[in-house]
C-alpha cells in the first residue's frame, strides 16, 4: 500500500515472540515500544498478541490477525538461526507458504559472515515463498509479506528498521494529526460514568477513557480523550467537558 491511501484501510497489529517474555523473564519492551511508534505515527494499534517460540502457535496467531484483516501486522523476536527461532516458520505455517531459500538473503549473509557462515546461520535464508527484505544495516534482514512485515527482536536493530517501513507505509504524519488530553478528578468513575458515555455516543471521533484509582483521601478517576485526526469543534466539546467535569 502507497502512504496517500485512505487511512480505513489500516488495521494495524502488533506480536512480540519469545518465551523469556511469557515466563515473565523479560519486561516487554519491543511491544510497548511498537505501539508507542504506531500512535506516533497517528495509526494506533487494533491488537497486541505475546506468543511463544512455537511455530504452531506463532502460525496460528499470524492466521487469525490475516483473517481478522489486521494491517500492518509487525512481528518482532524468533527470526535468527538457532534452534529456538521459529518465527520464520511460524508466518509460513500462518499463511500457507512453504519455507524456501531466499537467494538475496543468503547471498547478503553470505557476505556479512563470511567464514562464520555456519548452517544455523544460513537457516535465516529461508523464508516464507514470496518473501522480500526489510533492509538491517547491522545484521541479518528482516522480510515483509503482505501484510506481515518481521523484524529481530534486538532493540537497536528493531527500531530504525521499523520506522523506516512506516514511514514508507504511513509517510511522516504531523503530530497534530494525534490529541490526547486528560483531567484527574477527585470523584469515583461512576459519579460521571453516565455523562461521559452519552458524550461518547454522540462525538464518536473522539475516544475516552476512564482510569480510576483509591488514595489515602479518596476516590480519584483521570479522565483521558483521544483522537486522531479530529475537528477543531468535536475536540473544543471534548474540552469542554473536561471542564464541565471539573467544575461540577
Amino acid at each position: 500500500m502507497c502512504a496517500n491511501e485512505k487511512s480505513s484501510l489500516w488495521k494495524p497489529a502488533v506480536v512480540t515472540v519469545g518465551q523469556e517474555v511469557l515466563y515473565g523473564e523479560r519486561a516487554n519492551d519491543n511491544l510497548l515500544w511498537l505501539l508507542q511508534v504506531f500512535v506516533r505515527f497517528a495509526e494506533p494499534a487494533a491488537a497486541a498478541m505475546v506468543l511463544p517460540d512455537d511455530e504452531a502457535a506463532i502460525g496460528e496467531g499470524i492466521r487469525w490477525l490475516v483473517a481478522q484483516r489486521f494491517r500492518p501486522v509487525f512481528v518482532s523476536g524468533g527470526i535468527g538461526g538457532t534452534h529456538d527461532d521459529r518465527t520464520r516458520q511460524g508466518i509460513a505455517v500462518g499463511l500457507g507458504l512453504p519455507l524456501v531459500r531466499h537467494e538475496e538473503c543468503f547471498a547478503r549473509l553470505s557476505r556479512r559472515y563470511g567464514e562464520r557462515f555456519t548452517p544455523q546461520r544460513q537457516r535465516m535464508a529461508w523464508l516464507p515463498q514470496g518473501a522480500r527484505l526489510i533492509d538491517n544495516p547491522i545484521g541479518a534482514p528482516g522480510f515483509f509479506i503482505d501484510p506481515i512485515y518481521a523484524f529481530p527482536g534486538f532493540p537497536e536493530m528493531l527500531r530504525p528498521m521499523a520506522e523506516e517501513t512506516l514511514r514508507r507505509l504511513f509517510g511522516n504524519r504531523p503530530e497534530t494529526e494525534r490529541r490526547v488530553m486528560e483531567r484527574t478528578l477527585k470523584v469515583a468513575e461512576g459519579d460521571i460514568a453516565e455523562e461521559v458515555e452519552r458524550f461518547v455516543s454522540e462525538h464518536p471521533g473522539v475516544e475516552i477513557g476512564l482510569y480510576p484509582k483509591i488514595t489515602p483521601q479518596g476516590p480519584e478517576v483521570t479522565v483521558r480523550c483521544r483522537a486522531v485526526r479530529a475537528d477543531t469543534a468535536t475536540w473544543r466539546k471534548a474540552e469542554e467537558l473536561l471542564e464541565r467535569l471539573e467544575t461540577s
